[in-house]
């Protein structure tokens, strides 16, 4: 009931004027009454009005791409396979990158395990020299 209007102005006019009729405001019309927007043209209008501009902007974007592709035709096309192509070079030196990093990870952890274990078996055995 409380949507906002969503014009492109930015507007925010709330659609549910009526709200209020259900919180104890006796001359705000009877409970059965909730249909009634006595301004609904305005916020019809308003709308068409709000969705009239989204597709004006929706068109000249479209002419503008029309007339991009009309000047720069098959440079357009090239210039984006370049930047694609750039791009997944990147990517993939990355993926190799956090691969590397893993891998020496993996190598830590396992220097990591062999320290604790020469640390933790030398311990036990200096205990047994330290009482002889």
């Amino acid at each position: 009931m409380g949507q906002e209007r969503c014009d492109g102005e930015g507007e925010g006019r709330s659609e549910g004027r009526d709200e209020g009729r259900d919180e104890g405001r006796g001359d705000a019309g009877p409970p059965e009454s909730r249909f009634l927007d006595l301004e609904i043209s305005k916020v019809l209008f308003g709308e068409a009005e709000g969705i009239t501009r989204a597709a004006f902007r929706e068109l000249l974007k479209d002419a503008a791409k029309d007339r991009l592709r009309e000047r720069f035709g098959e440079r357009i096309r090239t210039i984006a396979h370049l930047a694609v192509d750039e791009l997944m070079e990147d990517v993939l030196a990355n993926l190799a990158i956090e691969a590397k990093i893993r891998e020496r990870d993996a190598k830590r952890r396992d220097l990591e395990d062999r320290v604790r274990a020469i640390l933790g078996g030398g311990a036990s055995g200096e205990d047994s020299h330290d009482g002889d």
